[in-house]
């Protein structure tokens, strides 16, 4: 049977067309299957890292300096914040601009997996996995959600250090070698999980057929130290944050590492199975030694044998799997368990594993019946995967969507509730978002869903009394007994009780919230929102004016003061007549 008329081989039949005929046909499947995400909304934390992240309204010094120099909700990752605001230099806040970014970059990381794939292993190979990869439905969460422009960017980068780290394997220039350096460092400034990155070149030198000891350590001695010192960096940068994650109960260290080897086989099933997508995943936490922990590491031993009795390159590319994990698999306590997005990055050597064992198989049955039910098979799972991509993709059209979605899978996670809560009462289903509320204060009473409880209170129910309770309470387990932590998240629960306290007439009240909040963090743009809020309630126009320039001054922002500002109070009726009277007598606040 002639090879190329195999399926497979389709790659080579579209490169006759011209040298970019395979980029154009992948490009055409990746556009195809994310092309619909241009018209979806901001949703989720996208809230977060675009309507109220100040540091990227401007590409001033100032605010420039501010994303180099800072961390954001605990991370340093200032690559990822300059690139949103170049977008938002295009898209300010329309959706539109940034999800075009975010699928331009998808697209640009699956053509540059298939060439570096092209280099390293056959192009038949290459091309399979690259189609695997691009298909594959555990990737929406990565490219439907604008707050993941941080793992596209990372992808991308990372590729490109990789790239250019055969290339110096190849020719030994310097300046190839430098580029390793410069992606790799660069990729883990848009996101620290491919800190990881040396360990790969590491083990493509082992793949390559070098032992122990002829390996080139030079080179990988000082990638490793640009690694660690990236390492250093990040951990300081949340350490000093101020930032107060809700914890987890299940943070010990030996909780984790009991439930190592089965978040490791959540993942490899995710890749073979990925059927059961969510926003929000529950992962069953064991808290004691049982029966499915001893399986587990049973699983993982046996997994382990076959590896070191596997060859050099299926030891290359599970490990690439086992080593893109290692950030998320709670060897660092963290209280996101699980997620989808977790394996855009590893899922690369799960699909070129797949890719392999698919041409091994096939290169040894000699009869044509046999291939073809074998290649039928493969394009029926991709074939598969690809309608999974696009049937699932529409839940991340909005909020609403989203979390319709996602609570049947999540039913116990106070989050899951919340969230879809406050999709439905900004939906105007006010009953039932305020029952979801309440839900996920009754299962998890914590200062995060207290604050979103008490949001609704205020925004839709208008029970402005019942409101400032559920925030001093949120605020009253925000600050444990001789504990000054969670700055950010604290000030923000006050500038919140703050305008609780002035829809309630309560002005002297919202002024002591809006300074003690100030004195957690007085960069919160909503503390300054409310006390311009408050002294021009008060009649004073001088002062709600000061507040109201420093504001902008510190924002940058010059065109959209209305959207800003409103975001914060929530009445844009008010904010209307609020600017309105202050914008005539100062033309430093733009119209």
């Amino acid at each position: 049977m002639d090879r190329i008329s195999s399926l497979f081989d389709f790659h080579t039949r579209v490169h006759r067309a011209g040298r970019w005929g395979t980029y154009a046909f992948l490009l055409s499947i990746t556009i195809a299957l994310y092309g619909a995400s241009l018209y979806f909304n901001f949703v989720w934390d996208d809230s977060i890292y675009i309507r109220e992240n100040y540091w990227i309204r401007s590409l001033d010094w100032i605010h420039i300096r501010a994303i180099w120099t800072n961390s954001y909700l605990g991370h340093y990752a200032p690559l990822h914040h300059t690139l949103l605001s170049l977008l938002y230099r295009v898209s300010e806040m329309e959706p539109f601009g940034y999800h075009l970014g975010q699928v331009l970059i998808h697209s640009a990381c699956v053509c540059l997996l298939y060439s570096l794939l092209n280099k390293i292993e056959s192009a038949r190979v290459a091309f399979l996995a690259t189609v695997l990869f691009a298909v594959h439905p555990t990737n929406i969460e990565t490219v439907a959600w604008i707050s993941e422009t941080k793992s596209t960017l990372s992808l991308l980068l990372v590729l490109l250090s990789f790239w250019f780290f055969i290339r110096f394997r190849e020719t030994n220039r310097p300046f190839h070698f430098a580029l390793v350096a410069i992606f790799m460092v660069c990729s883990a400034l848009a996101k620290i999980n491919t800190v990881v990155a040396p360990v790969i070149f590491l083990l493509y030198d082992y793949k390559a057929g070098d032992s122990f000891k002829s390996l080139r350590w030079r080179s990988l001695a000082i990638l490793f130290v640009l690694s660690g010192m990236l390492v250093v960096v990040h951990v300081l940068s949340f350490g000093n944050s101020g930032e107060m994650l809700d914890g987890s109960p299940y943070s010990g260290l030996g909780t984790r590492l009991m439930n190592f080897p089965l978040l490791l086989s959540f993942y490899l099933q995710m890749m073979v199975l990925p059927f059961r997508l969510s926003a929000w995943e529950l992962f069953p936490v064991q808290q004691s030694f049982s029966w499915i922990v001893a399986l587990g590491w049973i699983g993982l031993a046996l997994l382990l044998v076959l590896l070191l009795r596997a060859g050099r390159e299926t030891q290359f590319w599970a490990l690439w799997i086992l080593v893109f994990l290692l950030p998320v698999l709670q060897i660092v306590a963290f209280p996101i368990w699980v997620a989808d997005r977790y394996l855009y990055i590893p899922l690369i050597g799960g699909a070129t594993l797949a890719a392999r064992m698919f041409f091994r198989c096939w290169g040894r049955l000699q009869q044509p019946w046999p291939r073809w039910a074998l290649g039928a098979l493969a394009a029926t799972a991709i074939a598969t995967l690809a309608w999974q991509t696009h049937r699932h993709l529409p839940a991340w059209r909005d909020e609403l969507s989203l979390w319709s979605a996602t609570i049947p899978t999540c039913m116990t996670s106070a989050y899951c509730h919340s969230s879809f809560g406050l999709a439905l009462m900004n939906a105007g289903q006010l009953q039932r978002g305020g029952d979801e509320l309440v839900r996920a204060v009754e299962l998890q009473p914590t200062p995060l869903f207290l604050m979103y409880l008490g949001d609704a209170l205020t925004r839709s129910a208008r029970n402005y009394p019942e409101a400032v309770r559920i925030y001093l309470l949120a605020l009253k387990d925000a600050k444990p007994p001789g504990q000054d932590i969670g700055g950010p998240r604290i000030a923000k629960i006050h500038a919140k009780l703050a305008r609780a306290y002035i829809l309630s007439g309560q002005l002297d009240l919202a002024g002591q919230a809006i300074q003690t909040g100030g004195k957690y963090d007085w960069r919160y743009p909503g503390i300054w929102v409310m006390d311009v809020f408050l002294q021009w309630k008060r009649g004073n126009s001088d002062g709600a004016r000061s507040s109201l320039s420093a504001l902008i001054s510190m924002l940058g922002q010059d065109s959209q003061v209305d959207g800003m500002v409103d975001q914060y109070w929530g009445d844009r009726g008010e904010t209307r007549k609020m600017l309105a009277e202050l914008r005539p007598i100062n033309s430093t606040i733009p119209k």
